[in-house]
């Protein structure tokens, strides 16, 4: 049977989530981090396509979505801290059956 969140939980979500980390616009990650467009494409869950839309300076420029821009702030978080991330940690976060999670165990 389903649980309602706790006050507690609402907490944890208004504090990780709705404001930390910050967004991070795809530029901003690219001034950091060497990617591809294609590599920048698969960590920002969108098409190479887009990625280029984003870019551009053109009329076809689009700006990314805020989900995009909050999904790169977490993967910045993850790259700068990656030896601090321990195996612990991506059990508790990742449900290691689930086929996304295959390979995250060492």
């Amino acid at each position: 049977m389903a649980r309602p969140p706790s006050e507690q939980h609402w907490q944890l979500f208004e504090h990780l989530y709705l404001r930390c980390p910050p967004p991070l616009h795809p530029t901003q990650f690219l001034e950091t981090w060497d990617v591809s467009y294609s590599e920048l494409a698969k960590l920002s869950g969108v098409s190479r396509s887009t990625i280029e839309h984003w870019m551009s300076r053109s009329a076809s420029h689009r700006e990314p979505a805020l989900m995009q821009q909050r999904r790169l702030a977490v993967i910045d978080r993850l790259f700068r801290h990656v030896d601090q991330v321990s195996p612990e940690l991506i059990r508790l976060w990742c449900d290691s059956d689930h086929p996304s999670c295959k390979g995250s165990e060492k």
